[in-house]
């Protein structure tokens, strides 16, 4: 089986990336930047028993025909590699988070030309290079089902990705193609207790289990529903949240 991985560098993507590799995937390792994390995500694949393909383009491109290029010069390197793939993650996207008061048209084309934009070209395009029956996962947020302060142009934009998810779902279900959501809540990582200490705290609070997720839970529900054992799930965004989703709203 073969499987692309948008922002597969470091973070949750690099998580994505060796739990399909431990499901029997070889992945290709998209990044924008960082060659020596892509590097490592790289060699974490070969530890796992399977084969990696790094490959590197940048999608935050304004132009929509330089855009569009570089969509389909990613895909078909990829499936060039590996063959036709049966799994691809679209989980690059930018994070940048800008108050209220200085949320200007700038602020709102980071998130749109680096992450909205380009999942949707990819999301259109994809199709193409897929083995038959394949799955399509767009990594959303619980942002773009309740926002938090400060994050109006981050949560809108995931917002939007939940509803293409079902969009593209119903447009591609006739070729046997599945399109599912993840919406991961805050994904714990080293340090971020003492960087962002209220936060954390916030987050406890409010999730049901006191605490945030990893990027392996996230991850482990990505490879989940990208398999055959979820082969008659399509449309829906699944939170991975610690159960905050259940809280109470009042």
């Amino acid at each position: 089986m073969t499987a692309l991985v948008t922002g597969a560098s470091g973070g949750l993507g690099r998580a994505i990336a060796l739990a399909l590799a431990g499901a029997g995937h070889d992945v290709a390792v998209h990044y924008r930047s960082d060659e020596a994390g892509a590097d490592e995500t790289s060699r974490a694949v070969v530890a796992a028993g399977r084969r990696p393909y790094a490959v590197r383009r940048d999608l935050a491109l304004a132009d929509p025909t330089a855009l569009d290029r570089s969509c389909e010069d990613l895909l078909a390197e990829a499936s060039g590699a590996l063959g036709p793939l049966d799994v691809v993650v679209l989980n690059a996207f930018p994070q940048d988070l800008t108050p209220w008061d200085e949320l200007d048209t700038a602020a709102w084309d980071v998130v749109l030309d680096g992450g909205l934009r380009p999942t949707a070209a990819l999301l259109h395009r994809a199709p193409d290079h897929l083995a038959p029956g394949g799955c399509l996962v767009v990594i959303g947020s619980i942002e773009g089902l309740r926002p938090a302060p400060g994050h109006a142009a981050y949560a809108t934009a995931k917002a939007a990705l939940h509803h293409l998810t079902r969009a593209a779902a119903y447009e591609l279900g006739p070729r046997g193609i599945r399109v599912v959501g993840v919406a991961p809540g805050l994904i714990d990582r080293p340090g971020l207790a003492s960087d962002w200490p209220e936060g954390v705290a916030r987050w406890e609070a409010a999730s049901a289990l006191r605490r945030p997720v990893t990027a392996e839970e996230v991850a482990a529900v990505v490879t989940f529903l990208a398999s055959p054992a979820a082969s008659g799930v399509t449309g829906v965004v699944v939170p991975v949240a610690a159960g905050w989703s259940a809280s109470p709203g009042w």
